[in-house]
Order: C-alpha cells, then sequence, then structure tokens
C-alpha cells in the first residue's frame, strides 16, 4: 500500500501539469475571432502553455521591440527531442554544412519546421492563429500532432510585430461596436494613419529580412541561422 502511495505522488505532478494546461478560449475567457488579443495577451498564452508544458515546450525571449513588447520563440517537440534541443540544432547545422566541424549530419533527425505570424501587425487573426496551433500541439487530446512531433521540431514566432499589432488592436477595440458591422465604410473599417502594418518606425518588416535595418529582424535573424529550418511559414491574412 505505502509503495502505490509512494508511487503515485510521484505521478502527480505529471497529471497535474496536463490538468492545467488551457486551450486559448479557456484561458482567454471568449473563442477566437470573436475579438482581437492585445499583444499581452498573446505572451501570456504561450508562457501558461510553456509552464505547464516543460517536457514538450520550451518557451524563449530573442529580443525586444522599439516600445519593449518582448520577441518570443516557442519550440514544440516530443519530449525526446525537447530534452536534446541543442543536439537537434547541431545536427541540423551539420545537414546543412553550417556546423563548423566534419561531423556528418544524422539524415533521421527531425524536420525543422518555423511558423511566423503577424508581420504585419494589421492582419491580425495571425497571432490568434499562433495561440490555436500551439494548443492543437499540446493538445492532449491530439493523438495525431503527438506522432508528427515525434519527427519535427515546430518553431513558433506568434508576433513578429508586437508594436505595429498593438497599434491596431488597440485602436480596432477602442471604435468597434458591440455588433460588428460588416459595411466597409463603418469607423472599424477605416483604420487611421499610420496604422498597424509597420512597426515603431513605420517600417514595413516583411520587406527587411533582407536589408535587417530594423531590431525586430535584427534579433531574430540571430536565431533563424542557428536553426535553418527546411520548412518556413509566413502566415499572413487576407
Amino acid at each position: 500500500m505505502m509503495k502505490m502511495l509512494i508511487l503515485l505522488a510521484g505521478m502527480l505532478p505529471g497529471f497535474y501539469g496536463w490538468a492545467q494546461v488551457k486551450s486559448p478560449e479557456q484561458f482567454l475567457g471568449y473563442k477566437l475571432g470573436e475579438r482581437y488579443s492585445p499583444h499581452y495577451k498573446v505572451v501570456n498564452y504561450f508562457r501558461q502553455v510553456a509552464e505547464n508544458n516543460t517536457t514538450i515546450v520550451k518557451l524563449e525571449q530573442y529580443g525586444s521591440t522599439n516600445e519593449g513588447r518582448p520577441l518570443l520563440l516557442a519550440f514544440v517537440s516530443s519530449a525526446d527531442n525537447i530534452a536534446n534541443l541543442e543536439e537537434k540544432k547541431k545536427n541540423n547545422l551539420r545537414l546543412a554544412g553550417m556546423a563548423g566541424d566534419k561531423i556528418p549530419g544524422n539524415e533521421k533527425g527531425p524536420a525543422i519546421v518555423w511558423l511566423s505570424y503577424n508581420v504585419h501587425g494589421n492582419e491580425t487573426s495571425s497571432s490568434e492563429a499562433a495561440m490555436m496551433t500551439l494548443w492543437e500541439l499540446v493538445n492532449p487530446g491530439n493523438t495525431k500532432s503527438k506522432e508528427w512531433l515525434k519527427n519535427t521540431v515546430v518553431l513558433i514566432d506568434p508576433c513578429i510585430n508586437p508594436d505595429g499589432r498593438d497599434r491596431y488592436v488597440n485602436w480596432f477595440n477602442s471604435v468597434v461596436g458591440k455588433t460588428a458591422n460588416p459595411q466597409p465604410f463603418s469607423r472599424e473599417h477605416a483604420e487611421p494613419w499610420p496604422g498597424g502594418r509597420s512597426n515603431h518606425y513605420y517600417f514595413d518588416l516583411n520587406r527587411d529580412w533582407a536589408w535587417q535595418t530594423q531590431v525586430e529582424t535584427q534579433q531574430r535573424i540571430i536565431r533563424y541561422n542557428e536553426w535553418l529550418p527546411q520548412v518556413h511559414v509566413d502566415f499572413h491574412e487576407q
């Protein structure tokens, strides 16, 4: 009996962690799509998922915007891959011939998939989709995603342009009515200059991948070149 109690006590932290992880709707208190989430809520959602899924999620802040908002990168994979994340990164660089050593890369290592969201701040559904993507990767009931993560390391940047996003979201939430108005002439569709598309300096970050003149890009590219993903998806909104 005592052995059984000790065993259960050891297992409880794991069960407790899974029990605490919340979907975006549970965490935010509204369904995604009902309203726009300010950047801090996106950040807080990613943090609560990472805190309650430490074996399969790692969250790091890779930089800050001009207005002081955090730039995040979430790593999601199997427990084995997350525990050996540096090794997986090194192996991927070897496969690309960029590791600086002569050790051959393991071609059976996990694929690296990088998902970038919300480079244009007023394409707002993008970061909302990032939260749902993260949830489906960690959702205990989604067995399919767990199979994918055995062979994949997914990196999620939930918002490339937090300053532009908040400029747009704060404006929109200040003018939208209780009931959304689809008419194009309504005030919620008449975004004032400079709008939320660009960053603090009104620079379109989608034009900065090559030139790297903005702090958001400069900090992101350091991490990107450390991983050199096989797949990069740049999520916009249309």
